[in-house]
């Protein structure tokens, strides 16, 4: 019996101010073109910055899509949990939880910063995944 790769998901965020789309349609782009088996593409889910362009053009290549968006949010279409983990009410504690699931979920990760290592969301996502032993490259 003929056994099926899984599907590699990669991680694909960055920060809330970043909007150098070019660069990240053309990551994109070049991904579909290296990569022989699936990929499944997992954002965050913010509205603003890199995830916005991330969901954009990854859905425009015809990727698999998906987003690890907090517990304060509505469930969506491309959600990774159930219905039950979204409409909290707000906490702080709601991003590190999703940043965490975030890691866990993703197989590598890829981060677009334009701060130069000074956003908290990007600090705590190389802390995660170097504590994990997971690969990341963080693309200026």
């Amino acid at each position: 019996m003929m056994q099926t790769e899984k599907p590699l998901k990669i991680g694909i965020t960055g920060g809330r101010t970043y909007e150098n789309k070019i660069q990240i349609k053309k990551f994109l782009y070049n991904l579909r073109e290296q990569t022989t088996n699936d990929v499944i593409i997992v954002s965050l889910g913010d509205n603003s910055g890199a995830d916005r362009y991330v969901k954009k053009y990854a859905l425009e290549f015809g990727y698999q899509y998906q987003e690890c968006n907090p517990e304060y949010t509505n469930r969506n279409l491309y959600s990774v949990l159930s219905e039950a983990h979204y409409g909290k009410p707000y906490t702080a504690r709601g991003v590190h939880v999703r940043d965490k699931i975030f890691c866990i979920y993703v197989d590598k990760c890829v981060v677009f910063d334009n701060t130069n290592m000074v956003d908290i969301k990007i600090i705590n996502l190389v802390k995660l995944f170097t504590r994990r032993k997971k690969p990341l490259i963080v693309l200026t």
